[in-house]
């Protein structure tokens, strides 16, 4: 201040004046800039936030991941049996994790003995020494110590040398060596802090072990727990095996199977798939705590339908392990309807509850043909299910098509949403692409069920958009 009073208090030449308002400018400038906000920046051309790398980090804590886990395992109260088998990684990274492991093993102890006292342990550990393979391999055990004693086995044999194993090799290695209780949901515990690997060496090696995993898990009732590391695989797998996926350390990244990260677009991977949709409504379903539960596919038979069949036979499994876990008392049945190509009569056919998985698979599979008209199945075949007073009736609706127009009927979207009402049904649609061209109720009406009935409206995957027609008995809505 004192330069700036002399300043302005003595005469100087024009030129001088012109360099101290410069310097002056700067270093306003310099202040505006450093006291600004950091700006999102660009990654591959997308804009990124840079505090959504700060909220993308997860703080980790095995033992409180090990009591989840424990939850988990525990909340079907008709069959309180327990099975844990530990795959853990004994290379020389994973010397802390395991001091961990073994101390915090009591955490998941204790939130089990508060349900049952039937449980059993089980332990593989993994490592590779100068390209050698080398598995630790411990069976069912009652005894929780047995278990403790071999964490600290591994930790008594380190050596600085092991390197991270074939860990989904190891997985495998279970999965083929160990029996497994009838009704019990066996819960594989994988804990490394490396990406999982194979000795296998085709070109696809690692998606076709996975594969080969995934359907070893669902035909022993496996799920598939990973503390580990932010890698699609292990994403994938506890995904498809209605698992879950923990971090080990804060390093990592958050790691949904039903997520995928693009930049700032978080897309639904499990709506991408038609067993992603059923494992997701019956989740749903089980959120909502309801009773006894009559649950009717209402399920197109044209002949478009015919590649889906399948992929829901394939998620009526995960259903019926969602289920299973959460004790749900629940029974299938079906309506089936197709229609002659062009916009002939309805075939309608109703089998009620009680239906097994096995019958329900079976019905999906019969042949598909022709057209369908979704009004006529929901007006004529839902007042035919009659569903017990004492049960709920849940609805869900599986369809590649818009719904098409039955005007000549008299049978609109309105009357139809009706009378799902009038049977207290809860209505789930994996639908058509619903066009939102028009505002009118009826254009939305697979939306507008779902809504009503506080249910949830999906699009199937790979359903096209129908062709706009010009008029007719037919024509998509």
């Amino acid at each position: 201040m004192a330069f700036v009073k002399q300043v302005l208090v003595c005469k100087l030449p024009p030129k001088i004046w012109i360099c101290c308002l410069c310097v002056m400018c700067v270093l306003i400038g310099t202040l505006q800039a450093a006291a600004q906000v950091r700006p999102p920046r660009r990654k591959h051309r997308i804009l990124v936030d840079p505090s959504v790398k700060k909220k993308d980090t997860l703080k980790a804590d095995i033992g409180a991941s090990l009591k989840d886990i424990a939850k988990r395992a525990t909340q079907n109260p008709q069959n309180p049996k327990v099975d844990v088998v530990f795959v853990v990684d004994g290379s020389k990274r994973m010397l802390a994790p395991i001091a961990v492991l073994e101390k915090r093993l009591i955490d998941m102890l204790t939130v089990i003995e508060t349900k049952t006292m039937d449980y059993r342990f089980a332990l593989i550990g993994f490592q590779s020494l100068q390209g050698e393979q080398h598995y630790t391999f411990h069976q069912w055990t009652f005894n929780y110590f047995g278990i403790e004693n071999a964490l600290q086995d591994i930790r008594a044999e380190f050596d600085n040398r092991f390197q991270p194993g074939y860990g989904l090799d190891a997985i495998v290695k279970g999965l083929n060596e160990l029996d497994f209780r009838e009704g019990v949901t066996t819960q594989f515990v994988v804990v490394s802090n490396s990406r999982m690997r194979t000795s296998w060496t085709e070109a696809d090696a690692k998606s076709r072990i996975s594969k080969q995993i995934i359907n070893r898990c669902r035909q022993n009732s496996v799920q598939l727990n990973f503390i580990g590391t932010s890698e699609k695989v292990q994403a994938e797998l506890t995904d498809e095996t209605d698992g879950k996926w923990y971090p080990i350390d804060s390093r990592q990244q958050r790691m949904d199977g039903q997520r995928i990260q693009s930049g700032e677009t978080v897309a639904d991977k499990a709506l991408l798939r038609v067993d992603g949709l059923f494992k997701r409504i019956a989740e749903n379903l089980v959120q909502s705590k309801p009773g006894k539960v009559d649950i009717v596919f209402v399920f197109d038979y044209s002949l478009s339908m015919q590649t889906k069949a399948e992929p829901a036979c394939d998620g009526l499994d995960r259903m019926v392990a969602v289920f299973t876990e959460a004790g749900l008392d629940y029974q299938f049945g079906i309506i089936r309807f197709w229609a002659a190509i062009g916009g002939g009569e309805s075939t309608i056919v109703v089998t009620k509850p009680p239906l097994v998985p096995e019958q329900v698979k079976s019905m999906f599979r019969l042949p598909k043909a022709g057209d369908e008209h979704l009004l006529d199945a929901i007006i004529e075949g839902v007042p035919k299910i009659r569903t017990t007073p004492d049960r709920d009736l849940v609805l869900i609706i599986v369809t590649d098509e818009q719904t098409s127009r039955r005007a000549e009927k008299g049978y609109t979207a309105g009357k139809a949403i009706s009378v799902c009402r009038g049977a207290r049904a809860k209505v789930y649609v994996i639908g058509g692409v619903t066009s939102m061209r028009t505002g009118s109720f009826g254009d939305s009406f697979q939306r507008q069920v779902a809504q009503l009935t506080k249910g949830e409206h999906y699009i199937m995957p790979g359903a096209a958009m129908a062709v706009t027609t010009t008029g007719g008995p037919d024509q998509r809505r």
